[in-house]
């Protein structure tokens, strides 16, 4: 087999040896494994990086209790309970919102507010096929997202759910326009 040397910092050379050792691998096994999971990562156009936080994301999610499930199902069972209890759904929403935002905040201090808010909704959230957060000048966070399968009753569940998350990374609230599917917010920092 042909070998080629790479140079890397000693601190990590340092580390990744250490970590040979201990799964008792040599460093040419360890490092080339390493290497070929980033030739695959690379190959379906993703980064290392965004691999290892939507792990992250994910694994929170598990621990927070968020289950799979099929999405025809999932809209089947929101959409015969909201009829009947729409409001007690949207309150319930906003609140688990509100508690992923507080846990999220505790996994991963150093984020954010808007690196949190994106991470967990394109880690978690799947049924939006587009998701844009920016800040404004004047502070301002704003969310658009757009569901193309979402109905309406998920589409205002949703939006709860995302003011949820907001109001626990400490924003309030400022505008929101939702349409089935659609949905845009506007939050203001929260004061005191």
């Amino acid at each position: 087999m042909n070998r080629k040397l790479l140079a890397v910092r000693a601190d990590i050379a340092e580390k990744l040896s250490e970590m040979a050792k201990r799964k008792n691998l040599t460093l040419f096994s360890l490092v080339s494994e390493a290497l070929e999971q980033l030739l695959k990562a690379e190959r379906r156009g993703e980064s290392l990086q965004r691999i290892f936080e939507n792990h992250l994301t994910l694994l929170a999610a598990r621990e927070a209790g968020f289950i799979l499930i099929p999405e025809s199902l999932w809209i089947s069972l929101m959409e015969k309970t909201f009829e009947s209890e729409g409001k007690t759904m949207a309150e319930a929403w906003k609140e688990a919102g509100e508690w992923l935002g507080r846990y999220f905040k505790t996994v991963d201090p150093g984020l954010t507010p808007q690196t949190l808010a994106e991470r967990l909704v394109r880690g978690i959230l799947w049924s939006i096929s587009e998701f844009t957060i920016a800040s404004g000048d004047d502070g301002t966070i704003t969310m658009k997202c757009i569901g193309f399968r979402c109905p309406p009753s998920y589409t205002l569940l949703l939006a709860n759910f995302l003011t949820g998350l907001m109001t626990a990374l400490g924003y309030g609230l400022k505008s929101r326009e939702l349409a089935r599917g659609i949905i845009l917010l506007k939050f203001v920092k929260e004061t005191g």
